[in-house]
């Protein structure tokens, strides 16, 4: 699903220096918005989710930037319990986010990631 975020960036991957933040079901993307702040990216969807409320269950943000404790309010906002991004949340977006029962997950590379918390709702593959 992060692949897809990455390839849907348009401003970002035609012109470079853009944010992107999606928000998905956990299975695919439902809306997909850019700007050239990363607060605005969350903002963007919360407004939308609003409009789309009747049709849209957030469950998951996908971030192209660091998650900061102001992000972290706003996802909460949203109502999704996950967060995934291209880069590392602060310190306290960490605390938050376990005490708020939303799952981070951030470096996101590919295949590789790191969970920052509650890792019970990342199903991996099996070990081969």
């Amino acid at each position: 699903m992060f692949r897809d975020f990455i390839l849907k960036q348009e401003l970002h991957n035609e012109i470079g220096g853009f944010h992107s933040a999606a928000l998905s079901d956990g299975h695919e993307i439902l809306l997909l918005v850019e700007d050239i702040g990363r607060h605005n990216t969350l903002d963007k969807l919360a407004g939308l989710t609003l409009i789309q409320k009747a049709d849209l269950e957030p469950k998951v943000i996908l971030l192209s930037g660091r998650i900061s404790s102001e992000m972290l309010f706003k996802i909460q906002r949203i109502g999704a319990c996950m967060a995934i991004s291209r880069t590392s949340p602060t310190s306290h977006a960490i605390h938050l986010a376990e005490e708020w029962d939303i799952t981070l997950v951030g470096y996101t590379r590919g295949e590789r990631f790191t969970i920052y918390t509650h890792p019970e709702r990342i199903l991996l593959p099996p070990s081969k």
